[in-house]
């Protein structure tokens, strides 16, 4: 960044000219670690348009002020102020300035390992554009980003992988930090969770959980997905197969007695989510965890 600044309006300064700083990550960072192949600040004029396709790249833009256009997946986007998009730019991407103002806004191009991940959980849950209520906290780790690019060293690599993972976790969390349901909706979800925490062994079902807390099973369903991030279902099998564990590494109960302790009376059935979940069999997680100290 140069040393002639101006303050947008957020109060975080921004050079006033463009900045363009493309990386090349070290072989640790390719393996590693999250990395930014290109970073820069832009005000773009109506005349501007950019299009990528191909690009094995993911694309993070946040607009400052004025507007601009994005064309994702045959569908058109408004880009506003504290609008942040994030795109797979190995799908035709198309993104331009809009309206008679100067579209102001920071790009970032990253990659590294994971962030595949990363993206498809975000695309489950969310339009490419989400609209940030706390822009300050994104603005600050951009600005750390531009200006960490400055230092070529392993410990600038680390520093640049740990905020483009802070990035990524603060819109990944945006739809649960802000779901767009009521408090009452809020009120409701949260006595549900609760009573999955503490009443796992019995036996429940969506059905079960819609007659007790006299709700819609499909309303209750959808709400409960899009506050929490799981089904309901989902969410009971977590919470049964984190107790099993636990019974599993501190008793030297059965795991016939465990599977009904924790509302999986099924042996078997137990046995298979038990796996899935794990990534191994109850007897062979008992075998490396259990509690071996003999009195």
């Amino acid at each position: 960044m140069t040393t002639d600044q101006k303050n947008n309006g957020n109060g975080t300064p921004w050079s006033s000219d463009p900045v363009v700083i493309a990386r090349t990550p070290s072989a640790f960072a390719k393996r590693s670690l999250f990395y930014i192949q290109e970073i820069g600040y832009f005000k773009k004029t109506s005349a501007y348009a950019m299009e990528r396709k191909e690009l094995t790249s993911f694309l993070l833009v946040f607009t400052l002020s004025g507007q601009g256009e994005l064309l994702y997946r045959e569908k058109k986007y408004i880009l506003k102020p504290h609008d942040m998009l994030f795109v797979n730019c190995e799908e035709f991407v198309q993104y331009s300035s809009a309206g008679h103002e100067a579209w102001e806004f920071i790009s970032v191009n990253v990659y590294g390992n994971l962030i595949d991940n990363f993206y498809e959980q975000f695309a489950k849950h969310n339009k490419p554009v989400i609209s940030l209520n706390d822009p300050v906290t994104i603005l600050d780790k951009l600005r750390s980003l531009l200006c960490v690019q400055s230092d070529r060293t392993l410990s600038a690599e680390l520093l640049t992988s740990r905020l483009i993972s802070e990035l990524l976790t603060y819109i990944l969390q945006h739809p649960y930090d802000h779901p767009y349901v009521n408090q009452d909706t809020i009120t409701e979800v949260r006595k549900v969770q609760q009573y999955l925490d503490r009443s796992y062994s019995e036996r429940i079902t969506l059905d079960s959980l819609a007659d007790m807390f006299e709700l819609n099973k499909f309303n209750l369903a959808k709400n409960f997905k899009k506050q929490i991030g799981f089904s309901p279902i989902d969410y009971l099998i977590n919470v049964r197969i984190t107790a099993a564990q636990g019974w599993l590494k501190t008793s030297d109960e059965s795991i016939v007695d465990i599977a009904r302790f924790v509302g999986i009376p099924n042996t078997s059935h137990f046995i298979n989510l038990f796996k899935e979940h794990v990534g191994e069999t109850p007897h062979s997680f008992r075998k490396k965890w259990g509690n071996r100290t003999k009195l």
